[in-house]
């Protein structure tokens, strides 16, 4: 009885930490911790009773850890060092339009690799250059509009 008493706590200890350190590892064990305190449960009492009731019970007793630690851990001052308490602000690139930069010039901000960042019209884009590498401060001309980036190639001088 004791071997099942110190599995289970053992149990409950992993899925305890599951709450601190995430990723599942734990409170995977923590459960086959309580699968196998079942197991040696129906080793000591035989019968199908005194394993299922130990499965249950300890399983019950999981659930309820974990619901009560989540609303402690998130109230506590320890929680609170856990959780984020500020959002991110920003956006992501707006959806660009087909016509709206299609043909215009422009310069790039960084090297194109051949992704970086290009400024047309006074305000940066990501972007991808069509001829390959392009080094900072090239000039170039929009030739296409992917979803959120343009495709540019290098601008060359028209003779005439």
């Amino acid at each position: 009885m004791t071997l099942i008493l110190s599995i289970i706590i053992i149990s409950y200890t992993l899925i305890a930490f599951e709450a601190i350190v995430p990723g599942g590892l734990l409170g995977i064990l923590g459960f086959l911790g309580l699968i196998v305190a079942a197991y040696y449960s129906f080793l000591e009492f035989g019968g199908w009773f005194a394993p299922s009731l130990t499965f249950l019970l300890s399983g019950l007793g999981a659930l309820a850890l974990v619901l009560i630690e989540f609303k402690w851990l998130s109230k506590s001052p320890f929680g609170q060092n856990l959780f984020l308490k500020k959002t991110v602000g920003g956006t992501s690139n707006a959806s660009i339009g087909e016509g709206d930069l299609l043909g215009l010039p422009g310069l790039t901000v960084t090297d194109l690799h051949p992704e970086g960042l290009v400024k047309v019209k006074a305000k940066d884009y990501d972007a991808y250059s069509e001829s390959g590498f392009l080094p900072k401060g090239t000039e170039i001309k929009v030739t296409g509009v992917d979803t959120f980036k343009i495709l540019v190639q290098q601008k060359y001088e028209e003779k005439g």
